[in-house]
């Protein structure tokens, strides 16, 4: 069990400093994700509560950071994913983070994504490979690994608008160009003799 839940299930954190990261978000966060029916929820969860943990004691006194990563983990308690991963996404925006804080809060980011994309994409017929691979690429920040996988879960033709806002969302900042060029060459394609 990780110290964060150690700390919520003893309904606070043992460290004062993430206090400013409310610790009955993170409870909640960390129910919803335990008592889904994806039983890969829970761990992902848990393991970017702890490095929100880390982030927020890392921080000391930045509200500016300590709001993005209560404001991203309510989004994510309440289902509004897309929200989530643009707090997440924005935690380094007008932050000015030692090499330790942005390794954090890149991590913040990379588990961010791997939660909203098991949470939305892992039911997804034919695709349960590709997200696998992506989860597991993002969880150990080794994104071109995941490359491959974006391209044929962006390409399903049974996604939804929210999962299509989702995928375009996570693939613009890991991979940012390639639903561009996947553009460009499909309109190559469509010339005469290609």
């Amino acid at each position: 069990m990780t110290i964060v839940a150690v700390a919520v299930s003893l309904g606070g954190f043992a460290n004062p400093v993430f206090g400013q990261t409310s610790a009955d978000t993170a409870a909640k966060f960390l129910d919803a994700a335990k008592t889904s029916s994806d039983s890969q929820l829970g761990g992902i969860a848990s393991e970017l509560t702890s490095k929100v943990e880390s982030l927020g004691s890392a921080v000391g006194g930045n509200s500016a950071v300590t709001g993005k990563l209560n404001s991203m983990l309510t989004s994510l308690t309440g289902g509004q994913d897309s929200a989530a991963l643009t707090s997440a996404f924005n935690l380094v925006k007008g932050a000015k983070f030692t090499p330790e804080q942005l390794g954090l809060a890149k991590q913040v980011g990379n588990l961010t994504s791997a939660y909203v994309v098991q949470k939305n994409f892992a039911s997804l017929e034919g695709q349960q490979g590709d997200v696998a691979n992506i989860v597991t690429s993002l969880r150990s920040g080794k994104y071109k690994d995941a490359l491959p996988s974006f391209k044929n879960v962006a390409a399903s033709a049974k996604l939804s608008d929210t999962q299509k806002e989702l995928i375009k969302s996570i693939e613009d900042k890991y991979a940012p160009g390639l639903s561009k060029a996947s553009g460009a060459l499909d309109e190559v394609k469509k010339i005469p003799g290609f």
